[in-house]
C-alpha cells in the first residue's frame, strides 16, 4: 500500500490540524507533488507516509541545503531533540548526550538514545562527529527495542548510507569561514565490476579555532579538529543477493573546551585576591545559589591550559594506560574511532522471504585532560585526566516475509558483546602529580535478543502490528587485574502493539503501546574508595548495582497529505511512564584528618517521571520555486518521585513531585523557507536562498526547578548558485549573534580549602557558537 507520499517529516498536534490540512478545497498555488521518502524504521523499506512510527527523515537534500555538518546540527532540524556536550563539569566532545521526548540521560552511564549506521549499532553517541553525505538520517522517537535492541529507550538515530551509482563520479568540497574554520571533503564512486560491484570512498577534514579567548595564559578555548574517512562497497553477485561492506574511521583532536562558569561564592587565592567573583541571586536554606535566569557573566573565560613538566611526564607514562603515550601531550581531548559492518540480504526467489545478516564492530579510544575547576590560577588548579577504551561486536540474523499480501513478518536473533575500560586520575596543584594513571577496572556486557514483528492487514484500511523482543543482559565487572568482581543477569520481554487505519488515500491514523528497558549499571569505582567514602556514598544512595530503567509508552498519531500532494504533514501525541530512573549523584568528601578532597560520582535508581507531549512536522511545496518546512514540539514532564540528598540539602526540597524534568526544552520549533530559481543568463544558472529559524525554550538545571536557561532564538541564512558543475554557497549561522547559554549543569566552586563542597556551589553553562559565516564551493565530476 502507498497511501500518500510524505517527504521526510514526522510527528505533531492532532485533531483540528488534520481536518484543516485534509480539506481538498484549499486553493492551489501551482504546487508540485513531493517525492516519496523510504525509511527503515522497522528494518525493512517502508514509505515514510505508511510507517506507523514517529520518524523524522533528514534527507541528503536537507543536509545539503541546510548546511548540516555535525550531529549536533540535527537538533536544530528536529524539535524535541536535544544534543548536549555539557555533563558533569565537562563541555567537550567526549560525552555527548542525546535527549528525545524529555528522556534526559542524567546518569551518563547508559544513553537513552542509540546510534546506528545502516541499522548496525554504533558504540557511543559521541563517536560520530560529522554527518558526512548519507542518503538520509532517520530519527525514531519512542522505544525502539523490538527492532533496534539495547539503549533505544527513548529512540534511535540511524544513518543510512547512499548506494553507490553505476557511473563514475564524485565531488570535491571546500568550506572556509571565520574563526579559521575550514572543511575539505572529497568523495568518489563508481563501478568496479559492471552491475556487480560498486564503491564509494570519501575523506574529510575540518578545523576551527575556538571562539572564546582564554584570559589566563592566552590562546583560545574551543579549538576542534577532525579527520575522517570511509569506504562503502556494494556487491550484487545475483539479482537476489546484496552484500554491503562499510568501514569508517575518525580522529578528533581538540584543545581545552570552553564553558560558562558561575560561582555562588567569591573564590580567592592565598593572598585574598578574588579569582572568581561570586554571583548568587538568591538564598536557599541559607545557601547562596542561583534562581530564575542566568545573569550575565562577570568573569572572563579563564582556564589552566598548559601542562607543567610533571603533568607532561604523567601523559608520557605507559603504566596502566589505555591509550598510547603520544596520544595527548597537553590540556584538551583526543579520540580515535573505528567502525565496520557487513550486511547481507538474500531474497529467496518467488517466496517473499529475505534472509539478512548484520555484523558490526566498533572501537573507540579517547583521553581528556580537563581543568575541572573552570578557572585559571597560579595558586590552585584541579586537573582531571580521563581515558576510555570501548570495544564491541554485534551480530544479527533476520528472516523477513513480505509477498505484498496481507501479512508481513520478521523474526530474528541478535548478539552484542561490549567491553568498557576507564582510568580516572586527579591532579591537584598543591599535591604531587601521580607518576601513573589510576585504573578503575573493566565493565563487560553481553546482550542476547530474540525478536519478531507481525503486521496483518485485517482490511484494506486496517492493519495490526505486534512486535516484541526477549532480551537478556549479562553485566560483569572486573578489577584492574582482570578478576571478576560482580556479575548480574537481567531478563526482559519488550512488546510493541500498533494499530493503524487509513481514513483515505491521503490520511492515516495510528495508535501504539510499547515498553522499553535501559540496561543496569555498576558503580564499580566505589570499590576503590576508602571505607569512609563508601559509607558516605551509600548514605547518598549510591550502591554497587542499580536496576534497569523501564518505560511504558502510549502514542497516537496521524500522517497525511493535501493540496494535490504538495503538502505533507505528520503529528503525534504521546504519554510515557518512566520508572526506576537512573540518576547521577556527585559527592565530594574530605575525610577526617585529611586536607585533600575526594570526588566521587555514582548512579542510583532515584526517580519516576511521567512524560507527555505533542509533535508536528510539515513540508509544503507552495510553488515550483518556494518550499516551506515547519516543525514544533511540546515536551511536558511531571516528576513523580526523585531522591538526591545533596540537592535536598541545598534547596530544602525533599518532595520533587510535580516538578519538571531538567535539561529539556519544553517548547521547540523550526521554520525553514527556501526559494529557488534560475539566473537570467545563458545557461540558466540555478540558484537558491534559504532562511531557517530555530527556537528552543529554556531548560531547568535540576529537578528542583530554581534555575532555567534563557530561550534560544537563532536564524541561519544560506544562498547558492550552480555554474556548470560547480556549486558556490554563502552562509551565515546565528545571524543575530545570540549568546544565550545552551545548557546548565549543577557544579561546585573549587578552591584550595574545599570549603564549598557541602552543597552545589556553582553552575557550568554550555556556550552558544557565536555568529559564523563563510563560503563553500563544490566541484562535481
Amino acid at each position: 500500500m502507498n497511501r500518500h507520499k510524505l517527504r521526510g517529516i514526522a510527528p505533531g498536534a492532532l485533531g483540528a490540524i488534520a481536518s484543516a490540512l485534509s480539506v481538498g478545497s484549499l486553493p492551489a498555488l501551482g504546487q508540485v507533488a513531493l517525492e516519496e521518502v523510504v525509511v527503515t524504521a522497522r528494518k525493512r523499506d517502508e514509505s515514510l507516509s505508511d510507517v506507523p512510527v514517529a520518524v523524522t527523515a533528514v534527507t541528503a537534500e536537507d543536509i545539503e541545503n541546510r548546511g548540516l555538518v555535525e550531529i549536533k546540527d540535527l537538533a536544530d532540524a528536529t524539535p524535541g531533540f536535544v544534543v548536549s556536550d555539557n555533563f558533569s563539569g565537562k563541555t567537550d566532545r567526549t560525552v555527548q548526550t542525546f535527549t528525545l521526548r524529555g528522556f534526559s540521560p542524567s546518569s551518563g552511564v547508559e544513553s537513552t538514545v542509540s546510534m546506528f549506521i545502516d541499522g548496525v549499532p554504533v558504540s557511543s553517541t559521541t563517536a560520530i562527529s560529522s554527518i558526512g553525505s548519507p542518503e538520509r538520517v532517520e530519527i525514531l522517537r519512542g522505544p525502539q527495542s523490538a527492532y533496534f535492541g539495547r539503549n533505544t529507550f527513548a529512540g534511535a538515530v540511524n544513518i543510512v548510507n547512499k548506494t553507490p551509482g553505476e557511473e563514475w563520479g564524485g565531488a570535491v568540497d571546500a568550506t572556509f569561514g571565520n574563526y579559521d574554520y575550514y572543511r575539505l571533503r572529497g568523495e568518489v564512486e563508481g563501478p568496479l565490476i559492471a552491475d556487480k560491484l560498486a564503491f564509494r570512498a570519501s575523506a574529510e577534514t575540518y578545523s576551527k579555532e575556538g571562539a572564546w579567548d582564554n584570559d589566563f595564559g592566552g590562546g583560545t578555548l574551543g579549538d576542534q579538529e577532525t579527520t575522517m574517512a570511509n569506504l562503502f562497497l556494494v556487491a550484487t553477485p545475483t539479482d537476489e543477493l546484496t552484500i554491503k561492506a562499510f568501514g569508517f574511521m575518525s580522529d578528533d583532536e581538540d584543545g581545552p573546551a570552553a564553558s560558562g562558569f558561575e560561582s555562588a561564592y567569591d573564590i580567592t587565592d592565598f593572598f585574598g585576591n578574588v579569582l572568581v567573583q561570586g554571583q548568587p541571586n538568591c538564598t536557599l536554606q541559607g545557601n547562596p545559589y542561583f534562581c530564575g535566569s542566568p545573569d550575565s557573566k562577570v568573569d572572563p573565560y579563564s582556564y589552566n591550559t598548559s601542562a607543567g613538566a610533571d603533568l607532561k611526564a604523567l601523559l608520557k607514562s605507559s603504566e596502566n594506560r589505555l591509550t598510547d603515550t603520544d596520544f595527548l601531550d597537553d590540556y584538551g581531548m583526543r579520540r580515535q574511532f573505528q567502525h565496520g559492518h557487513l550486511t547481507v540480504d538474500w531474497d529467496i526467489a518467488d517466496t517473499g522471504f529475505t534472509v539478512s545478516s548484520l555484523t558490526g564492530y566498533n572501537k573507540e579510544q579517547w583521553i581528556l585532560l580537563n581543568d575541572i575547576d573552570h578557572y585559571g590560577s597560579d595558586m590552585f588548579n584541579y586537573g582531571f585526566l580521563v581515558e576510555a577504551d570501548q570495544e564491541d561486536l554485534s551480530q544479527e540474523f533476520r528472516l523477513t516475509y513480505d509477498d505484498s499480501g496481507k501479512l508481513r513478518a520478521t523474526v530474528g536473533a541478535s548478539y552484542l558483546d561490549t567491553s568498557v575500560e576507564r582510568t580516572l586520575t586527579s591532579i591537584l596543584s598543591f599535591a604531587p602529580v601521580p607518576s601513573s594513571v589510576t585504573p578503575s577496572g573493566e565493565n563487560q556486557s553481553e546482550t542476547v535478543g530474540l525478536f519478531f514483528g507481525l503486521s496483518y492487514d485485517i482490511t484494506d484500511a486496517l492493519t495490526v502490528s505486534l512486535e516484541g523482543r526477549y532480551q537478556e543482559d549479562e553485566l560483569t565487572a572486573l578489577d584492574v587485574a582482570g578478576n571478576e568482581i560482580l556479575s548480574e543477569t537481567f531478563d526482559n520481554f519488550l512488546p510493541r502493539l500498533i494499530v493503524d487505519y487509513s481514513i483515505s488515500d491521503d490520511l492515516m491514523i495510528y495508535g501504539s503501546y510499547a515498553q522499553g528497558v535501559n540496561p543496569s549499571a555498576f558503580n564499580l569505582g566505589l570499590l576503590a574508595q576508602s571505607e569512609y567514602v563508601q559509607q558516605v556514598a551509600t548514605d547518598a544512595g549510591i550502591t554497587l548495582t542499580v536496576d534497569p530503567e523501564e518505560v511504558d509508552n502510549y502514542e497516537i498519531g496521524i500522517k497525511g497529505s493535501a493540496l494535490d500532494g504538495s503538502l505533507n504533514y505528520a503529528a503525534a501525541a504521546y504519554y510515557a511512564q518512566w520508572s526506576r530512573q537512573i540518576n547521577r549523584i556527585n559527592i565530594v568528601v574530605v575525610e577526617p584528618g585529611e586536607d585533600i578532597a575526594t570526588s566521587f560520582s555514582g548512579v542510583a535508581n532515584t526517580g519516576e517521571v511521567d512524560l507527555y507531549g505533542l509533535e508536528f512536522e510539515a513540508y509544503w511545496a507552495a510553488t515550483e520555486n518556494l518550499r516551506v518546512n515547519l516543525a514544533a514540539a511540546y515536551t511536558g514532564s511531571d516528576i513523580g518521585s526523585f531522591t538526591n540528598a545533596q540537592l535536598t540539602s541545598l534547596t530544602g526540597i525533599s518532595d520533587f513531585s510535580g516538578k519538571e524534568q531538567p535539561h529539556v526544552s519544553e517548547y521547540s520549533a523550526n521554520l525553514g523557507l527556501q526559494y529557488s530559481g534560475a539566473l537570467p543568463f545563458d545557461g540558466a544558472y540555478p540558484w537558491f536562498a534559504r532562511a531557517d529559524y530555530v527556537y528552543k525554550s529554556g531548560q531547568w538545571s535540576n529537578p528542583a526547578n530554581f534555575l532555567k536557561t534563557e530561550d534560544i532564538h537563532r536564524v541561519n541564512l544560506r544562498t547558492g548558485v550552480t555554474v556548470g558543475n560547480v556549486d558556490v554557497q554563502l552562509y551565515v549561522d546565528n545571524l543575530f549573534d545570540n549568546d544565550e547559554y545552551t545548557s546548565s549543569y549543577d557544579y561546585f566552586a573549587f578552591d584550595a580549602s574545599f570549603a564549598y563542597f557541602g552543597n552545589h556551589s556553582g553552575i557550568v553553562y554550555g556556550l552558544a557558537q557565536p555568529r559564523t559565516y563563510g563560503v563553500q564551493a563544490k566541484l562535481h565530476f
